[in-house]
């Protein structure tokens, strides 16, 4: 499809539905001094918003076992620097690096992420 073709927007808004339904806060209120209104999120390229589906995850999935990387004296721990080896692993292969590359994560560990 061309850009100069256009889709009609209650094609795009049905294939979307399902993304938007998802998305935590899309039909939240606050109340303003000129009465109750809906909010509209425009910061999408900065931050986005929570997203169900991944937050479930992260609260099933990773959450019980959140813990600092590289302590291996806990179950906890040991779960965690697998998953931060197996992620920066998933972050090479995505960018094509090879065993020479190095890969140079930033932050504060998992008590700054979370």
């Amino acid at each position: 499809m061309s850009y100069s073709q256009k889709i009609p927007s209650s094609k795009l808004e049905a294939y979307f539905q399902k993304f938007r339904k998802n998305i935590i806060g899309i039909n939240q209120t606050f109340e303003s001094p000129n009465g109750e209104k809906e909010i509209i999120y425009t910061d999408w390229t900065a931050s986005g918003r929570l997203y169900r589906p991944i937050e479930e995850k992260i609260l099933n999935k990773f959450g019980p076992f959140v813990a600092n990387t590289h302590t291996e004296t806990s179950i906890t721990g040991s779960v965690m620097t697998t998953a931060y080896h197996k992620a920066r692993n998933i972050i090479k292969q995505h960018v094509n690096a090879n065993e020479e590359d190095v890969l140079i994560t930033e932050g504060t560990g998992m008590t700054g992420v979370i």
